[in-house]
């Protein structure tokens, strides 16, 4: 009895001596003689899901097939580390869905976590192999050199990195696309309509000009055709920027409280369309009040004068924009957390300019009329433009 006893216990001894040696030996990969491992990533791999439209992780027997395998890498806690990376057949590293550089076979490559930290500037980074399907040949480890270099593989290959962007179809570029085709459509028709007025309205040379008997509002009042159309792309070019800000987290006047959460192109079309509407009745409402404070003033002779030369000018300015900003759509843009908090100077200073602009292309012809003109764009300009910096962010 007492030697079954003896045996069993030497058996369980022996077993959970066996069990407690491999739970220490984690890391089975063996990284150069520099290096000391940290940590092994081979139970952390993870898949894209086009069910849950996530990464899960990777399991076996079920994303066997896989060639893309991904891991999220911690870079903020892992600072002053190195990852070494190795793979049994020829892959392909990608970093950020970026591609990097091809990975030779059975050769380890080192990637400097401080060196991505500065580079991409993120506290999480997501790092992809293309390759040989599954994770069987493939290791990643997390490192400490023993003797650290002053310049990482990561700085000194960086000649070696292809760095080519993939091709990506977001919502929004589908939307900047289709709202692109809808401006130039309503373009087109105001030219087809009237094509000298359009000429006139979209020339800059218009605006300064202050003969009485060639001003565009002879023959163009704010609500002719031409005139509506125009206030209706300027709503569009405005709509559209705003829906740009928003969708880089930039909430103007709190705009996210009637749109939508953005998942699709429709829902942004959607949305462009809600802006598009309230910013032309804005123009309108504006219009309003410059008929009213112009009677007000004995000025009523100049509202559609400078209404029009307000509609020149924005349309010149948001098209401007929108152009920078349609281009802007298509890229990753890593400096627009920095540029922020002065997201709205150039919009201050273009209606700053355009105010001392409209004073001096009136001419009025008496000091006192200058006063009341002077009054006039205040109100008109000067008043709302303070009270939309106000509300803006």
């Amino acid at each position: 009895m007492k030697s079954i006893t003896r045996s069993t216990f030497w058996a369980f001894f022996l077993a959970v001596l066996f069990f407690g040696t491999d739970a220490r030996g984690a890391v089975k990969a063996t990284p150069p003689e520099q290096f000391f491992p940290i940590y092994d990533y081979q139970n952390d791999w993870l898949v894209y899901s086009n069910q849950y439209k996530n990464y899960v992780p990777f399991s076996q027997g079920v994303n066997e097939g896989a060639r893309f395998v991904s891991l999220h890498i911690d870079l903020l806690k892992n600072r002053r580390y190195s990852l070494l990376l190795k793979t049994e057949d020829e892959s392909y590293l990608f970093l950020e869905g970026a591609l990097q550089n091809k990975i030779r076979e059975n050769s380890w490559q080192e990637l400097n976590i401080d060196s991505l930290y500065r580079l991409y500037k993120r506290d999480e980074l997501l790092l992809t192999i293309y390759g040989s399907p599954g994770i069987e040949g493939k290791s990643l480890l997390l490192c400490n050199e023993k003797k650290r270099n002053e310049i990482g593989i990561v700085a000194g290959a960086g000649s070696n990195f292809i760095n080519i962007k993939p091709i990506s179809f977001s919502p929004f570029g589908n939307f900047a696309v289709l709202s692109l085709i809808l401006i130039l459509i309503v373009n087109v028709w105001i030219f087809n309509v009237n094509p000298m007025s359009f000429i006139r309205l979209i020339n800059p040379i218009e605006f300064f000009n202050n003969d009485p008997r060639e001003q565009l509002s002879k023959n163009n009042k704010p609500y002719s055709n031409s005139v509506v159309f125009f206030n209706i792309t300027i709503a569009m070019l405005m709509g559209f920027v705003v829906v740009f800000f928003s969708n880089n987290r930039l909430n103007l006047f709190s705009v996210s409280t009637i749109l939508s959460e953005k998942s699709n192109t429709l829902q942004l079309l959607g949305d462009f369309s809600i802006l598009t509407i309230i910013f032309f009745l804005l123009t309108y409402v504006k219009y309003i009040f410059m008929v009213m404070a112009g009677n007000m003033l004995n000025l009523d002779k100049l509202v559609d004068t400078v209404f029009l030369k307000i509609v020149q000018s924005s349309y010149l300015f948001y098209g401007v924009v929108y152009i920078l900003v349609f281009m802007l759509s298509f890229n990753n843009i890593h400096w627009f957390e920095d540029l922020r908090p002065y997201i709205l100077l150039p919009f201050l200073i273009f209606y700053l300019i355009r105010f001392l602009a409209l004073y001096v292309v009136t001419k009025p012809p008496g000091s006192l009329i200058n006063l009341y003109l002077f009054s006039y764009l205040c109100v008109i300009e000067i008043i709302p433009l303070i009270v939309s910096v106000k509300f803006a962010l």
